[in-house]
């Protein structure tokens, strides 16, 4: 019974807080409510006004501006109670949600809830009833207190039914509004001469005003209409406190959804098609039809609406076609996230429930596709935008050491380690492609930008959830942070501020808009994208100045920042990005193709066609190529040029000292390939994984290829060397990609050598795209599916003309191929060398040859013995 006082305590305080939060409806009660009743009185004529009152059962004759007054009262209380209670339930849904997972019983906040409507509305009456006071004596001041309370009473039940209903708070206070000013507006019989229509009798303030007009002159009691009116307040109470119920209850709608009916998937689908037409639209439009899919991804949305404000308006800045995506990443963590935060249960049982969720997801990833609505859009998401799961283990990992309590952060670097591995567990490079189109494109410092914002957007959320976190024993801020200001876990817990607490809080809060003032230089060649990010950016910084401005409020519960400047604040950015995106549609449409199409030949010399050109370079030493046996000269040699930044750092040099001097090497080996008749060379330059590399060394690379892909730079293409590039040209700055395309086309005619340099290059994405181009095929119906062969998908890779590689080299020591040509490699001999990329020279190129000329393929078949003939199709291994 002492723990049921304590968290009654606990949420009447909460509640009481809540309602001393709102300011602004704290000044419409002292200020706004006498001067309506005042202007209501001077300003409107004092002559007598008859009508029929349904209170008394005859006419009477009161003044005008009586009336009016009274009317005025209710229509005051009713705007102010009602969005008092709107805005204290909306905000603190989250809050109450988090209380009764933490094992506070439900009873007690419907209690607080409840005991709280009826102290506004008791204050509200009584305040109001003073003021009537001021102007004239009513003959039943219990009666018109009673009559101002039960209108009070029924529009705070409207206040908390459409906090239920209802994301947005100026649609809330619209909404008050609107149906206040048409409840009590008709029901003035100065406004309205038909003020006894029997339609009247239905609207919920009917029975409050007859019960207050009543009060000024007669004596008796109207409890026919008290009653009336009380029966409005109780059920729309009611109504509110079930809808705040169903909403605080464990089982919330992400888990009602979770059932397992096909019937119920197909009747949400029809129910999502009818009252959101355009929701339905940009899921046809993104190609996802799956009854359950589509629940699961309306779970994921939700879900993310459940995290804050800013973090669902981050999502309306995105183009429609990904918007599920995003709500599939942050549905995936915020489901987790509840599972190993959730007081019901023991840690073991937590833990266990983590455990198991992610079996489940694995064994579906595996499979492609789940019964289960939120595991399913989850597997969509994955498989149709190929999103890397690499980081899916490692978050688990977390999320099951959160439930067991075993996370700890010492210092910023364990803050940084735990917080990134948590974030975009799915790959934060995948997604900004998805964002990339013709003529857009990200560059390193975007990334580096992102990961900034990620980091002010995890402290923030640290900031918002600091006394639910404690209250749960673990505070997500390091704790050298906490010893530095000196502040208790114990104390934040209990609410209570100690040590510098406000001097910690503005210390985070300074750091989070340093982290947001990279954000905002982002996007320089993206400006859709750099037009969301300022307005993500301002939104953050609205939620900080109301930290900021009261540190202590985050003790209570999270804090938001200001509704009116927040939604303006929204609609402006959502504005810029749309005009943004507009003026990049139209830009494509009149820009021309900066590079031409390709075309024959014949009639088409380039200039560096027509000049003569050179031979290789000997090598400074004088060593020529080796004498290899007829025929037995490869045809195409792949490298992996690995141990550039070792060489580097062994020499005590920055990493790009080595990519430098790599540079240097690849020129060299180029001219042994071409000296020794070598007809394809691979080289593995930048793979799709090399964006993880910190921004200056990307941006190092990224300056090496384009001064060395340009013709008029880079002296290897005055031999005769043809280009080819292998990767996807998504994410790599459009400057590079045009000077790799011209120098493609310049050199298409050339035949010593052909060159492949794969940027941007990753195996498994380059087979992903051929076999997406054969299920289009399939799909349009110009392909059987039964009749596809390995040389439909050879037919389909970046470069299809280019042989298959007969020698596979790897420099550095490693033993691995790394996602390199894996479809074209299938039977390449290997060959590894323990030399630094930049010590390689052709030497090194062509011993690994004269290696490969020595070697047996047998491409699975039987060596036959001296003298004995093969059996055909006999097979020895592979």
């Amino acid at each position: 019974m002492t723990w049921w006082w304590q968290c009654m305590g606990t949420a009447v305080r909460h509640a009481v807080l809540e309602q001393a939060r709102n300011r602004l409806a704290l000044t419409l009660v002292v200020f706004f409510i006498p001067l309506w009743l005042t202007l209501a009185y001077r300003v409107l004529p004092g002559d007598p006004v008859r009508f029929f009152l349904r209170a008394a059962g005859r006419p009477v004759n009161l003044d005008a501006n009586t009336v009016t007054q009274l009317s005025g009262g209710l229509h005051a209380i009713a705007l102010i109670v009602g969005f008092m209670m709107f805005l204290a339930a909306s905000r603190s849904a989250e809050f109450d949600h988090r209380l009764v997972l933490a094992g506070y019983p439900r009873l007690c906040l419907l209690l607080a809830r409840s005991g709280v409507l009826l102290l506004t509305a008791a204050l509200t009456a009584g305040y109001a009833t003073a003021w009537v006071c001021v102007f004239h004596r009513p003959e039943r001041l219990d009666v018109m207190a009673g009559a101002f309370m039960v209108g009070a009473l029924t529009y705070g039940g409207v206040g908390i039914l459409l906090a239920a209903l209802l994301r947005s708070e100026l649609a809330g206070m619209f909404v008050v509004i609107m149906v206040s000013f048409i409840d009590l507006g008709l029901q003035n019989p100065v406004a309205n001469p038909a003020a006894d229509s029997p339609l009247l009798r239905l609207m919920p303030a009917y029975g409050a005003m007859q019960a207050a007009v009543s009060a000024v002159d007669l004596t008796l009691v109207p409890w026919r209409h008290l009653l009336l009116g009380l029966g409005w307040s109780a059920g729309l109470t009611v109504a509110g406190l079930a809808a705040f119920t169903a909403r605080t209850s464990r089982r919330t709608l992400k888990q009602t959804l979770l059932r397992r009916h096909a019937s119920r998937s197909s009747v949400r689908l029809t129910v999502l098609r009818l009252l959101h037409p355009l929701r339905a639209r940009m899921y046809r439009q993104a190609g996802i039809r799956d009854a359950t899919v589509i629940t699961g991804y309306e779970i994921c949305r939700r879900l993310l609406h459940r995290s804050g404000p800013v973090k669902a308006a981050t999502t309306k800045l995105l183009p429609a076609r990904i918007r599920p995506v995003w709500w599939a990443v942050y549905g995936y963590g915020r489901y987790i996230d509840d599972l190993s935060d959730t007081r019901h249960g023991s840690r073991r049982e937590r833990s266990e429930h983590v455990s198991r969720f992610s079996e489940l997801l694995e064994a579906d990833l595996r499979q492609g596709h789940s019964q289960d609505p939120l595991r399913a859009a989850i597997v969509h998401a994955i498989w149709t935008w190929d999103l890397p799961g690499d980081g899916l283990e490692a978050a688990n990992a977390v999320y099951r050491q959160d439930a067991e309590g075993e996370s700890a952060l010492a210092t910023w670097d364990d803050w940084f380690a735990y917080w990134r591995t948590l974030t975009f567990p799915f790959g934060t490079k995948r997604l900004l492609n998805l964002l990339t189109a013709p003529g857009l494109a990200f560059t390193p410092r975007d990334a580096e930008a992102l990961r900034a914002w990620t980091d002010a957007l995890n402290l923030l959320d640290t900031l918002r959830d600091l006394r639910e976190d404690a209250m749960e024993g673990f505070v997500k801020l390091p704790a050298t942070v906490l010893d530095e200001y000196g502040v208790s876990s114990e104390d934040l817990a209990r609410g209570r501020a100690s040590g510098r607490y406000t001097d910690m809080v503005r210390a985070m809060t300074a750091r989070t808009r340093q982290w947001l003032d990279r954000t905002a230089a982002a996007g320089s060649q993206h400006p859709p994208m750099a037009a969301a990010l300022r307005t993500v950016v301002d939104l953050h910084r609205l939620e900080l100045d109301r930290i900021d401005q009261s540190p202590h409020a985050l003790l209570n519960g999270p804090s938001r920042a200001h509704p009116v400047r927040f939604h303006l604040t929204l609609a402006r950015g959502r504005h810029r990005v749309a005009r943004a995106w507009r003026h990049h549609a139209r830009t494509a449409a009149r820009t021309p193709a900066s590079i031409p199409p390709p075309r024959s030949a014949e009639g088409d010399p380039t200039p560096h066609d027509t000049q003569a050109l050179l031979p290789p370079v000997p090598h400074p030493s004088g060593v020529r190529p080796p004498v290899l046996p007829p025929g037995r000269m490869p045809q195409h040699v792949a490298v992996i040029m690995d141990g550039n930044g070792r060489w580097a750092t062994h020499r005590g040099r920055p990493r790009t000292a080595g990519h430098e001097a790599g540079q240097l090497a690849l020129r060299d080996v180029v001219h042994g390939a071409l000296e020794i008749g070598l007809p394809c060379l691979s080289l593995y330059a930048f793979s799709t994984e090399n964006w993880t590399r910190p921004a200056t060394e990307v941006e190092a690379l990224l300056r090496i290829f384009q001064d060395g892909l340009d013709m008029e730079t880079e002296e290897i293409w005055q031999r005769d060397i043809r280009l080819r590039w292998s990767g996807i040209p998504d994410g790599m700055p459009s400057e590079m990609v045009q000077t790799a395309r011209r120098t493609e086309h310049a050199t298409r005619n050339r035949t010593a050598l052909t060159l492949n340099m794969c940027l941007n290059y990753g195996g498994r994405a380059e087979i992903t795209h051929a076999a997406r181009a054969l299920a289009r095929q399939a799909a349009a119906g110009t392909m059987d599916p039964d009749t596809i062969t390995p040389r439909h998908v050879a037919a389909h890779l970046h470069q299809p003309g280019l042989p298959e590689v007969d020698l596979l080299i790897r420099t550095g020591g490693e033993m691995r191929t790394s996602n390199f040509l894996p479809w074209q490699s299938t039977y390449a001999e290997l060959v590894f060398l323990d030399t630094l990329w930049p010590d390689v020279d052709r030497t090194h190129l062509w011993q690994a040859i004269d290696t490969y000329t020595r070697r047996d393929r047998r491409f699975g078949a039987v060596q036959p013995s001296p003298g004995a003939p093969q059996a055909p199709g006999s097979v020895d291994g592979l």
